[in-house]
């Protein structure tokens, strides 16, 4: 306890020195870069005083912080040194990635997006505050990186702030990436392919400023979080929690397959237009704002996301982590389940269109509603040949599939019971309030809504429970796990070893056992036939004893 204390007071006071200089380095930084284009054309230049003070603090500030911070590293270092438990100890974890985290989460943002994408959409805006924060929290998250790597991290409670670091900043990382890709990719692609026709647009009527972009720092504005992003990635990827790990790059898979679905979507809708001779004008596909039917940057930012989120799980299975054609099936019941999302909440759509062109309250759809409903089910219906294979998978090979098969259905299982629900309990609720006279607004529009949810619903409640049944899906999962089965021979008086192993495969085959108790059978097997041997043997050295007791 008392080591502990004394640790926690050296990383506190270690770091805080640490930010502290990075403070008087910044405030200087931030002097000296005024007098540089990095101001732009709004920003002033520092008097000859305020130079003189920003230089002294910095001096000051340094020689202590340095003096102060060097004693108390040399301390961390002894310590090290001293007690080989220092290195992998949780406080020494904690500050160091927790500290780090904070840094490069707030580094980042300022670099891609206040300096390089400020000035890339205006060059005349002033970045040096972006600049002088950014610089020495970087410097500082370089120092923390390179501390943090003299020492491996066993523990396991050290282990828990490694990985809340690196996987919560390759979230966050996943999140500045997604705004700076779809607020950059449109007029970096409305620049270099259609000469800025779609700015031009945006720039009509008076007192309009037309933004002129520099498309080398949009560019870098991009590639600097891609950078970001794929080194996290590559640090997620060297950890061995397989359960953690399988799941945040799942869910990353998940996340760039419903980008590229919305992509889609998009672009289908503004195709559709064109028979309707609707027109859609270039900035509200390609503008810098309000692009309405944007499809270019969640189409092509998914496409990213989803190479690099398979790169990623194709190195834990090359780990050992999961079975290539497990990760395989995976990926399609994902893909399958989105789209399934998708294709009914288009035909959702279309079913609510519908009663409200039978009963236009407050009025009918029109033909960008239609458009958009039609859209979604068109996108989504490729999952109907995700759900066939894996349905064929399932019953050639039902050991590898069992868990992709069963985590579609029961995710459409669900899905379709929340719909009957919900949709069912809106639609009774608008349309009881209505038959006692106490109506809410618009009930109609809310009837036909809850009603085309719980047909829905009821729809894909039948189907799968249906499925579920059919495939035997359920067979086994309401039972006590494997270790706590009492297994009995199957028919009274008749050993557990009749079955034989070629037997108990017939079972797995049939679907009548799961994968778990075939395997725990086959375990008992192989312990009744070794005790049998045991005492096939034990009763020989017996016999040849009383014989030779005998003579």
């Amino acid at each position: 306890m008392v080591r502990n204390l004394y640790r926690f007071y050296l990383y506190v006071v270690f770091i805080a020195l640490l930010i502290f200089a990075a403070v008087a380095v910044g405030q200087f930084l931030a002097t000296v870069l005024s007098f540089t284009p990095l101001r732009g054309s709004y920003g002033t230049t520092p008097s000859q005083a305020v130079v003189l003070q920003s230089t002294i603090f910095a001096l000051v500030s340094l020689v202590i912080a340095g003096a102060l911070g060097g004693l108390h590293y040399w301390l961390i270092r002894r310590d090290l040194h001293n007690d080989p438990a220092a290195g992998t100890s949780a406080i020494r974890s904690f500050f160091l990635n927790i500290c780090e985290a904070i840094g490069i989460s707030l580094a980042v943002p300022f670099v891609g997006f206040m300096m390089l994408a400020t000035r890339a959409q205006s060059p005349e805006d002033n970045i040096v505050f972006a600049t002088a924060f950014a610089l020495p929290t970087l410097a500082l998250v370089l120092i923390l990186e390179v501390e943090r790597r003299r020492t491996q991290t066993r523990s396991r409670e050290a282990l828990i702030f490694q990985r809340f670091h690196v996987y919560a900043i390759l979230v966050i990382l996943l999140i500045y990436l997604t705004f700076s890709w779809l607020s950059a990719v449109r007029p970096l692609v409305d620049g270099l392919f259609f000469a800025g026709r779609a700015a031009r647009e945006v720039c009509t009527g008076p007192n309009i400023l037309c933004p002129i972009y520099n498309f080398p720092l949009l560019i870098s504005s991009i590639l600097w979080f891609v950078a970001w992003f794929v080194g996290y990635g590559l640090l997620v990827s060297a950890d061995k929690a397989t359960l953690l790990r399988l799941i945040l790059q799942g869910t990353g898979l998940a996340y760039g397959i419903g980008l590229i679905l919305f992509g889609l979507q998009q672009g289908i809708e503004v195709l559709l237009f064109f028979p309707f001779n609707v027109s859609v004008a270039l900035k509200d596909v390609l503008g810098a704002y309000n692009a309405s039917y944007d499809f270019v940057s969640p189409l092509t930012l998914g496409i990213l996301i989803v190479a690099l989120f398979s790169w990623w799980l194709r190195l834990a299975a090359q780990q050992g982590l999961i079975k290539r054609n497990v990760l395989v099936l995976t990926e399609y019941a994902i893909a399958g389940v989105l789209a399934a999302a998708a294709f009914w909440w288009g035909g959702g759509n279309l079913l609510y269109d519908l009663f409200q062109s039978m009963t236009p309250v407050p009025s009918a759809p029109d033909v960008r509603s239609w458009a958009s409903s039609l859209a979604f089910a068109l996108v989504g219906i490729s999952y109907i040949g995700f759900d066939l294979f894996l349905r064929r998978q399932n019953r050639i090979e039902p050991v590898s599939v069992a868990g992709p098969r069963r985590g579609f259905v029961f995710a459409m299982l669900g899905g379709g019971i929340l719909s009957l629900a919900i949709g069912g309990a809106t639609a009774l609720y608008a349309w009881a309030t209505a038959l006692f006279g106490t109506p809410i607004s618009n009930w109609q529009q809310v009837a036909h809504m809850g009603l085309a949810a719980c047909l829905i619903g009821a729809f894909l409640t039948g189907a799968y429970l249906w499925a579920a049944r059919h495939e035997s899906l359920f067979s086994g999962l309401g039972k006590r796990s494997p270790t706590e089965v009492t297994l009995s021979p199957t028919t009274p008086g008749q050993p557990m070893s009749a079955l034989g192993v070629e037997g108990i495969l017939d079972e797995l085959l049939a679907g009548k056992i799961t994968r778990d108790e075939a395997a725990a059978r086959i375990r008992s097997l192989s312990n009744v036939q070794g005790n049998s041997s045991v005492s096939a043997g034990n009763s020989s050295e017996n016999k040849q004893l009383s014989w030779r007791q005998s003579q």
